[in-house]
């Protein structure tokens, strides 16, 4: 599946790079987490409208709606599918957010995407709980700024390692603050024991896109071999 990141500066940035890279052939537009901050600031009708053009899925960013911080789920007939809701509110947002109580998965021509939005990937347990429920891809809107992406890169690289899962990260290009360098990993094993990642796509500081073809297929067994080996246990306490 082509999957397309877009690195926007604007509204109509964000409109003509998408639309680029339906163009390019993506079947899957993912924009960064609060490119604009809120809902109403959200062309949500025009990427609508490309989606129904193109036949595709776009996930406008993540942007708050008064209540939580929600990612819409545009499909390929133009419906918002769906809302993703960020679980773990970063800073100054728990103070007048509520956070979500559930993640989200959504199938894609048979194929399986979660959505985790930015702080929920420091967590564990957000994405190995979607790979359990059958994610093959999670997507992760996300505003970074330079002082945090390095360690923001080894999260992303961290997550899909332990899952076996490839990872789609759309970061903030907003200078001097953000710096975009929205990235796409997948996993693949190197040799007989070895898992390492394949860097498909990537974006430097700059106003873009980048597209790359993900084939889960190519990844399957040693998703399957990973999560055979997960177990449940419990947590002694010595005395």
């Amino acid at each position: 599946m082509k999957i397309a990141v877009v690195q926007p500066s604007s509204v109509s940035s964000a409109l003509v790079l998408t639309e680029k890279a339906l163009l390019s052939g993506a079947q899957l537009v993912l924009l960064p987490e609060k490119w604009v901050r809120t809902v109403e600031e959200l062309p949500l009708k025009e990427f609508q409208r490309l989606a129904i053009k193109y036949t595709a899925y776009i996930i406008p960013g993540a942007v708050e709606d008064g209540v939580s911080i929600i990612a819409p789920i545009i499909d390929s007939n133009g419906n918002i599918k769906g809302l993703a809701k960020k679980l773990h509110l970063f800073n100054k947002e728990k103070e007048k957010l509520m956070p979500g109580t559930y993640s989200t998965i959504f199938s894609i021509s048979g194929i399986k995407v979660g959505i985790a939005i930015c702080y929920d990937l420091d967590f564990p347990e957000v994405i190995r709980k979607m790979v359990l429920k059958g994610a093959e891809i999670i997507l992760v809107p996300s505003k970074i700024s330079y002082n945090g992406i390095e360690i923001w890169r080894e999260y992303l690289r961290v997550r899909s390692l332990e899952n076996r899962v490839a990872i789609v990260n759309a970061n903030v290009y907003s200078p001097p603050d953000y710096p975009g360098k929205s990235v796409i990993f997948v996993p693949y094993k190197r040799n007989d024991s070895i898992v390492d990642l394949l860097t498909l796509a990537e974006l430097g500081e700059e106003e873009n896109f980048a597209i790359a073809d993900i084939n889960p297929l190519s990844y399957f067994h040693i998703r399957l071999e990973r999560i055979k080996e997960i177990k449940d246990f419990d947590v002694m306490e010595l005395q």
